[in-house]
């Protein structure tokens, strides 16, 4: 979803809700909506003021998108009297759109006219209506708005035919079919239109198929009127059907689960698990191993609250005792106030009665036979001080006695094994095919816990996406899973993750079996908060001025005054040891990273008083200012930008945009929102240039580049007006490379020329390289190999004055790209692989899918064909992640490439169908590879196979085409 106007494209909002409720206004623009509508359709778990209260916010929000300062307030969000609606004047949709173009069309009495504006409707259907909503009104409105196209395209076909336009009529019956393949009339009329141009062998085929795809899955057969049509085909041709082959059906039969093993002989005192056990099958095989074959008599499990700790060591002295003939007790240690209770907490698990005077290790020490007794010491971390001596004791009096302790910190005794647990697996942020989303361990944990309140409860293709955000929201947490699954009878996945953004409210349990401090997600974490020294506490508090992780340097100067500074290492490692901060992978040879998970951060960041969080806020935003471009810390930075734009700090913005900017849109909306303040023309002409080259570069994902060139236009202008040459040569750089990606070869090198004359005349080696490799790449465009190499000499003679052996990887990229389509295929591989280290090793994820794409080429040229379809996935799942429109559509011409050079010719056509995009840039050997693909897919099949495989591919949008490609791979 997205809202355009002359000024901006809005594409995302403060809040999901925000978007939400334009999209709800915008589609019923007709009417109005009370607020009590409004904010019951949007947060129906709220109260009653609590709604309202949130829905003045997002109307808020929502006028600041919509009415900008040089729009009156009320001219296109209108709210008065207690109902809310858009001026149906002001704004329009594709949905109206294509009603009205529908409903004009049935109206029209010319054939000619009814026709045209058919076509014109099912042209403005792109795609699902509002794909990654589930709300209920949307899941009905869009299953209708289905089944209008549908329709539409019932009508269209209709129409062609009466003008005579068969081959057209069949395009669009394809198109229907792909949007509803088990609509028989439209199988029907496929093959009366087959009949009547003359092709009766498609029309049988189409039935053999049809009749197929009925008995395998509704076990049913054609109609009479079908069977009819066949017999005609038969006829008109003195055809025969030819059966196809049978297809075996692959049979998975599940080998029922072999019975547990019955323990014969050994004590069993564990609590009684209801549920099944998730995730932690190598920790549980680690602390199995480490008890009974290495004998270690000491493990302790150790984690952040709510990691499952507890019921992993349950398991793991379930598996002990029912594989291994082990005796087990379970000793609670919760509600135990002091370490020295802990004896008679190991007695009442063991049912045993100590007399007065007696010893409890004697007691224990003779209740006690054989090698194998294991107690579990669970939650250890309150009484741990004065329990290690307990435990001491334990392990030395009594030798045939081994311990599993579950805490929040390790004991630190010798001889203990420790075992940390982090969190979950959770899903990766790239959409993962449901067969393999269903084997993460959070997930499962998730859906399990679920079907516990659900039984019917399933992973789905419509809930997967919010089920996956989820487990990657609550950090793979099982207790924040469980209380979240457990939701699940009032809230769908989709609701629950909306809800998230008050995850420590939301996830309070409503089991009444569970201890206090495990029934919600706070009262956990209030926990281990608890344990801590008032120094720590106001440590831990500070840290949540991070996001996403941080450096032993950045919180010594962040977070504490400078008489404490020289604890800051002491203090970060006490609180990693107690759970409360894990650490992070970094690259070699850099400064080791904490962070708090996500959950942990919210509950600190709630108890800093508004006066500290803000001297926070103003000393981390300085800090990362301060660290300047290439510190690769972006999530800090972000939240540095925020500070600074809610602050009316601008400058400081703009420096850190300039710092984030490179082949990504972070940062977007902050580079929207200050080109349209009001007194943006006040502000120096420096940053207004700085912000206009910005917003030029953000309009290229979206493959805006006619506003890209327009913006760039722009900066321009007032770099002229400041009289700042450098400017200037890098805003022609700018309009350059709009105009290239228009296809506007000869301008784009004509201003590339100017910025290189800049370059070359004050000596800038890194705009000489630039400059030289980007009139390379449009010679290359223009099928100019010769002519780009000499121009890639002249980058690269820069480059190894500057970077010396290690040049960046777009002028490796482009010299690789150039000997690949000249021929020389191991000198295009050798350097394309090395441009693929540096790009890895800066961590650069667009040169990595760039430079990859060259490997993959290679493989293809070279017949490696399996090699280039797993290097081709892999181009393509960093391409979705990138989300630069046309190199997603070039990563899908190569990828039809190699389907086509391994004779998969539909799928490739139905791929080339999907990116038929890159033809609009005139690239000559883009053009040429789609060209030679079309013609080698068309060449591969029927006519009737390739319209149906295009016209499959054209109905995609674009994430369906990525779902579609790594499928193929």
């Amino acid at each position: 979803m997205q809202a355009q106007s002359e000024e901006q494209t809005i594409t995302r909002f403060r809040t999901r809700r925000v978007g939400l409720l334009l999209a709800f206004l915008a589609y019923y623009e007709d009417r109005s909506h009370s607020r009590d509508e409004l904010a019951e359709m949007l947060w129906p778990e709220s109260e009653p003021d609590p709604a309202r209260r949130n829905l003045r916010q997002a109307l808020s929000s929502l006028r600041r998108h919509l009415e900008p300062p040089s729009v009156p307030a009320g001219a296109v969000l209108v709210a008065k009297q207690g109902r809310v609606s858009l001026n149906p004047g002001r704004v329009t949709t594709d949905v109206s759109d294509f009603k009205s173009l529908v409903r004009s069309a049935s109206a029209e009495t010319s054939g000619v006219k009814r026709l045209e504006k058919l076509k014109q409707a099912v042209a403005l259907y792109r795609g699902d209506f509002l794909p990654g909503y589930y709300e209920e009104w949307v899941q009905g409105e869009r299953l209708h708005l289905e089944d209008l196209l549908v329709s539409a395209l019932q009508n269209l076909i209709r129409a062609c035919e009466a003008e005579g336009e068969i081959d057209e009529a069949i395009r669009y019956v394809r198109i229907a079919l792909a949007k509803d393949h088990l609509k028989e009339d439209l199988h029907a009329t496929l093959m009366r239109l087959y009949l009547a141009s003359e092709r009766p062998a498609s029309a049988l085929q189409h039935f053999q198929e049809w009749t197929d795809q009925l008995a395998r899955e509704l076990s049913d057969e054609p109609s009479a009127e079908l069977k009819a049509l066949a017999d005609r085909a038969i006829r008109q041709g003195s055809a025969t059907i030819e059966s196809a082959p049978g297809r075996a059906e692959n049979e998975v039969v599940s080998a029922p689960p072999s019975p547990a093993r019955q323990p014969s002989g050994p004590i069993v005192r564990l609590p009684v698990q209801l549920t099944r056990f998730f995730g932690r099958s190598h920790e549980r095989d680690r602390a199995i191993q480490d008890l009974a074959e290495s004998r270690i008599r000491l493990v302790t499990l150790w984690g952040p609250a709510g990691t499952g700790k507890t019921r992993l060591s349950i398991e793991v002295g379930r598996q002990l005792s029912e594989a291994r003939d082990w005796n087990v007790w379970f000793a609670s240690l919760a509600d135990i106030s002091a370490g020295s209770m802990v004896l008679d907490a190991v007695l009442t698990a063991m049912r045993l009665r100590n007399e007065a005077g007696n010893s409890p290790i004697d007691l224990l020490r003779a209740n006690l036979s054989g090698p194998k007794n294991l107690v579990i010491l669970d939650n250890l971390e309150h009484v741990l001080e004065e329990a290690m001596p307990v435990v001491e004791l334990l392990l030395h009096e009594i030798p045939n006695l081994s311990i599993l302790a579950t805490s929040r910190q390790s004991l630190k005794l010798a001889g203990e094994q420790e075992i940390d647990l982090a969190a979950l697996p959770v899903p990766p942020k790239e959409e993962l095919p449901l067969s393999a989303l269903t084997e993460v361990p959070s997930v499962q944990l998730f859906v399990s816990r679920a079907q516990s309140i659900l039984p019917d409860f399933q992973l789905t293709p419509n809930n997967a996406l919010p089920i996956a955000e989820i487990c990657r929201r609550l950090d793979g947490l099982p207790l924040a899973l469980e209380i979240a699954a457990g939701l699940s009878n009032a809230f769908t996945p989709s609701q629950l993750l909306q809800n998230l953004e008050n995850r420590l409210e939301l996830l309070r349990s409503r089991r009444r079996d569970l201890s206090i401090r495990h029934r919600s997600l706070r009262a956990a974490i209030d926990y281990s908060y608890d344990l801590l020294a008032p120094e720590l506490q106001r440590f831990f508090l500070s840290l949540s001025v991070f996001r996403g992780g941080f450096t032993i340097e950045a919180a010594d100067k962040i977070c504490l005054p400078s008489s404490q500074r020289q604890n800051c290492l002491r203090m970060v490692l006490d609180l990693q040891e107690r759970s409360l901060l894990r650490s992070e992978e970094s690259g070699e040879g850099a400064p080791a990273r904490f962070r708090l998970l996500e959950s942990f951060r919210e509950y600190g960041a709630e108890l800093l008083d508004a006066e500290e969080e803000l001297a926070l806020r103003s000393r981390h935003a300085a800090y990362f200012l301060a660290q300047g471009k290439g510190s690769g810390d972006q999530e800090n930075q972000l939240a540095a930008l925020r500070f600074y734009f809610e602050q009316g700090q601008y400058h400081e913005c703009v420096v850190l945009l300039e710092g984030l900017h490179g082949f990504s849109l972070l940062g977007q909306e902050t580079i929207q929102a200050l080109v349209r303040l009001p007194d943006f023309d006040r502000l120096d002409p420096l940053d207004r240039i700085m912000l206009l080259r910005l917003l030029a570069n953000a309009h290229l994902y979206p493959s805006e580049f006619e506003e890209s060139y327009r913006v760039s236009q722009r900066a321009l202008e007032i770099a002229v007006q400041a009289e700042r040459e450098d400017q200037i040569a890098i805003c022609h750089r700018g309009i350059a490379v709009a105009a290239g990606y228009l296809g506007r070869r000869d301008e784009a090198i004509a201003h590339t020329e100017r910025f290189l004359c800049y370059a070359e005349r004050v000596g800038d080696l890194r705009m000489i390289e630039h400059g030289y490799n980007a009139i390379g790449s449009e010679l290359w465009a223009k099928g100019d190999f010769a002519a780009a190499l000499k121009a890639f000499d002249g980058a690269q003679a820069a480059a190894s004055q500057l970077y010396g052996s290690e040049p960046p990887w777009p002028t490796l990229y482009n010299v690789a790209r150039v000997y690949l389509d000249s021929g020389r295929y191991d000198d295009g591989m050798q350097i394309a692989s090395e441009g693929l280290r540096i790009a890895q090793k800066q961590g650069d994820e667009f040169g990595i899918s760039m430079c990859l794409s060259l490997v993959g080429r290679y493989h293809r040229l070279r017949g490696s064909l399996v090699a280039a379809l797993a290097t081709s996935h892999e181009v393509l799942v960093r391409r979705r992640r990138v989300g630069f429109l046309f190199w997603a559509l070039t990563g899908l011409l190569d990828h039809a490439s190699i389907l086509i050079a391994m004779d998969r010719h539909r799928d490739a056509a139905t791929l080339l169908a999907a990116s038929r995009g890159v033809t609009k840039q005139q690239r000559f050997p883009d053009d040429r590879q789609y060209a030679e693909g079309l013609a080698a897919a068309k060449a591969g099949l029927s006519e009737r196979v390739f319209e149906q495989a295009w016209a499959e591919g054209l109905a995609m949008n674009m994430e369906e085409a990525f779902r579609f490609a790594l499928q193929q791979s």
